[in-house]
């Protein structure tokens, strides 16, 4: 009598093969377990990042066409939700995933400054918050920040996104937020989206025009920074504010 053993004439157990990529993406894990994001390249942080939400993915050549079009990291997680899924491979979901990243990081820094014991001590200080919360913004923003006399934030604002130079009214609507926050002194920053950051004519005018503003009730303009992909322009770095 022939015995059917367990077993037999059952095909053999297939070989479940990984993606190309899969030891690539838990070396990359590994490395961040070790260092945190330290040493890796730019397109390195979007390629882990995008992992969580495109999980069946080979996330580097994806985090390579997003740099290819926005430039920079800060550009990526900045883009607009509809230009970002232009990009192959990047859905609605991760088109906001992405910007929910680029929000949280202006939401650290402005829980930061937030805190009782900071101070803004450092231009690159300013420079790093100016990065962070509107420095790869598709559009001019210009973004104050009303201080106490420990130059200790009150409150921050958005006052606009378009064009800087066109906006008329801002030095009148800054003398009111800093006299409705009882600042003593005012920051203000913008981004510049085509990559420059030297100032223009319209820039220097309107500075002039909100730091004589300020000074009409007391107030004054402490620094005006601008910033861009390639670096920043501080005004008072460069003698135009004392």
């Amino acid at each position: 009598m022939h015995h059917l053993r367990l077993g037999e004439n059952m095909p053999a157990e297939e070989k479940i093969e990984q993606p190309d990529y899969f030891g690539h993406r838990q070396r990359l894990k590994a490395r961040f377990e070790q260092t945190g994001f330290h040493g890796f390249q730019d397109y390195e942080v979007l390629e882990f990042l995008l992992y969580f939400v495109l999980p069946r993915k080979d996330t580097k050549p994806i985090a390579k066409k997003l740099l290819k079009r926005f430039h920079n990291f800060i550009g990526v997680i900045h883009a607009d939700n509809r230009e970002l899924q232009k990009i192959e491979g990047i859905g609605s979901h991760a088109a906001h995933y992405l910007k929910a990243i680029g929000a949280s990081i202006s939401f650290y820094f402005d829980e930061k400054t937030k805190q009782e014991d900071f101070q803004f001590t450092s231009l690159e200080q300013l420079v790093d918050y100016f990065q962070a919360t509107i420095g790869g913004k598709p559009n001019e923003v210009l973004r104050i920040l009303y201080l106490n006399s420990k130059n200790m934030l009150i409150d921050a604002e958005n006052l606009s996104e378009g064009t800087v130079s066109e906006a008329v009214a801002f030095p009148r609507r800054i003398v009111e937020g800093a006299i409705k926050y009882g600042a003593t002194t005012v920051i203000i920053g913008h981004n510049h989206p085509g990559g420059l950051q030297e100032p223009s004519d319209n820039d220097n005018a309107i500075t002039e025009e909100i730091a004589k503003a300020l000074r009409t009730v007391g107030i004054s303009l402490q620094e005006h920074v601008i910033v861009a992909s390639d670096g920043f322009y501080s005004y008072r770095q460069n003698g135009f504010l004392s």
